[in-house]
């Protein structure tokens, strides 16, 4: 059915800003297809769709969140990053309309300081995002997608604020940036007692929760926002940080992974929408850049976890991070692995699931020699820079235990074998975590990642299942499931020969 829009002969303008779109001339109807369309259905919305009942505060409203605004005293309006999704609707029902860009981009013609060494890709996806000046970087972990943010900025030249999600992050941002620009080019901004000593910087590092404490007199400073790992701006304090950034035309995210296992990815494209540049985990592959991951799935047997009681609120507890047979098994597997001189990531839910590893671990060595350590959000700064650097060379530190201090965005290149020990079923970090092992690097070629099919309670058997979906459909993976553990000692002598 094709569907015909008569408005008395008027056209619909969308005059777009940096963070905002107005709609001026569209009726009741037109904003109402637009409405339809730019919202999504909070946890709320779907338990009345399945008429579950609720607490009777919760039905006043229809638990959908929306992001077209209709305030009384200004024209409706919608994030410009939906610019692409309202086009669309427009489009769709035959709505005639215009668009006024009132946009100003800056100059950007700026001398050269440095040079960068890039790959051809990176080259591209740089002189793309200089060309178009905002969208996001959709390009597989271990792309090297820091490098071309620091070739953006080379080019652009702009003061600078460049967001991730943890401390750790910041500070490998900050190396990177030392060694293409110098030291004083960049600032890791901690609080506001820093801020006017911020400003004076080029670029300016912090968290999303330090942005959202900092006042409009620092955002004026601003002429470009960057985003690492892009995929986390669906939370509210990235919109929050954003309604500073009114001002600012240059704006970039970056990601390997570019959607949300949830309906809250509209709150992601609200930011940012449209794709810059896109390197899937194939291309890296083909081009020496990632290297395949052999993966292979353990069964945890023992007895079945009953669903009820602690057991049904804390299954993860429960049956991941203090199960004790399945805890030994990681530990088991890390050992055999580090025998045949692989270099061993264990990620692990909780530092109480680290400790355990790790006590079970030091059964296998001697004082004299014991190549295991465990760091986590309490590790001393010093004590994790020093880790981390024994472990990527190759020294003493021969299995590294992790909790999320390793997480997404962490480089750590050497490491060819991971023991995924988290469980969870979110496909984002999933795909984040399993890549962190594949970076190529010479000599390298391959890499293995063992996780457990979780067969002792029923909700994390569905965990294992979903992870196994996620690999399946990475194409640098390979999988097998063993039916019993004695098998794993002869699936990993097919992958005997050292990775270097």
């Amino acid at each position: 059915m094709v569907f015909v829009y008569i408005v008395c002969g008027l056209m619909i303008t969308l005059i777009v800003k940096n963070s905002r779109t107005s709609i001026l001339g569209a009726d009741t109807y037109a904003l109402d297809m637009i409405d339809n369309v730019i919202r999504y259905p909070s946890e709320i919305a779907i338990a009345k769709e399945q008429n579950i009942k609720l607490d009777e505060d919760l039905n006043v409203w229809d638990g959908w969140i929306r992001f077209l605004n209709k305030p009384k005293t200004m024209l409706p309006w919608f994030p410009t990053g939906l610019l692409g999704y309202v086009r669309s609707v427009l489009y769709s029902y035959n709505m005639p309309y215009k668009i006024n860009d009132e946009r100003v981009r800056p100059p950007d013609n700026v001398p050269e300081v440095v040079g960068i060494p890039l790959r051809d890709y990176q080259l591209a996806a740089a002189k793309t995002s200089c060309m178009h000046g905002r969208g996001v970087l959709d390009m597989a972990p271990r792309s090297g997608k820091t490098r071309i943010a620091c070739e953006i900025q080379r080019r652009l030249a702009t003061n600078t604020l460049w967001l991730a999600p943890t401390r750790e992050i910041l500070k490998q941002t900050k190396r990177v940036l030392d060694t293409f620009f110098w030291e004083d080019y960049s600032y890791i901004l901690t609080g506001k007692v820093s801020v006017e000593e911020a400003k004076k910087h080029q670029v300016v590092l912090c968290t999303p929760n330090t942005a959202t404490m900092l006042g409009s007199d620092f955002y004026e400073s601003r002429d470009c926002v960057i985003v690492d790992e892009f995929h986390r701006s669906a939370a509210k304090m990235y919109h929050s940080i954003f309604k500073n950034c009114d001002h600012i035309y240059y704006r970039f995210g970056m990601t390997g992974t570019f959607f949300r296992s949830g309906e809250d990815i509209m709150a992601m494209h609200a930011l940012i929408s449209n794709t810059l540049y896109k390197v899937s985990s194939a291309d890296l592959i083909d081009r020496g850049f990632l290297v395949p991951t052999h993966t292979v799935y353990l069964p945890v047997d023992g007895n079945l976890m009953v669903s009820k009681g602690a057991y049904q609120v804390a299954h993860g507890k429960h049956g991941i991070a203090e199960h004790v047979y399945r805890n030994q098994l990681v530990a088991q597997t890390a050992v055999l692995l580090n025998r045949t001189g692989r270099s061993v990531l264990i990620l692990v839910n909780t530092k109480k699931q680290g400790r355990i590893i790790k006590d079970i671990l030091s059964g296998f060595y001697t004082e004299d020699y014991n190549p295991v350590e465990f760091v986590h959000s309490g590790t001393h700064e010093k004590v994790l820079r020093k880790t981390l650097n024994s472990f990527i060379d190759k020294g003493e530190v021969g299995i590294l235990i992790g909790t999320s201090v390793l997480g997404e965005g962490v480089d750590l290149p050497t490491a060819d074998s991971l023991v995924y020990a988290m469980g969870q079923k979110a496909e984002v970090s999933l795909v984040q975590n399993a890549y962190r092992v594949g970076t190529a690097v010479e000599g390298k070629t391959h890499a293995i990642l063992v996780d457990f099919a979780d067969r002792h309670h029923k909700k994390l058997m569905e965990h294992s299942l979903e992870r196994i979906r996620v690999f399946h459909n990475e194409p640098t993976f390979d999988i097998q499931v063993l039916d019993h553990y004695s098998g794993f000692s002869s699936w990993l002598a097919k992958h005997m020969y050292t990775p270097y």
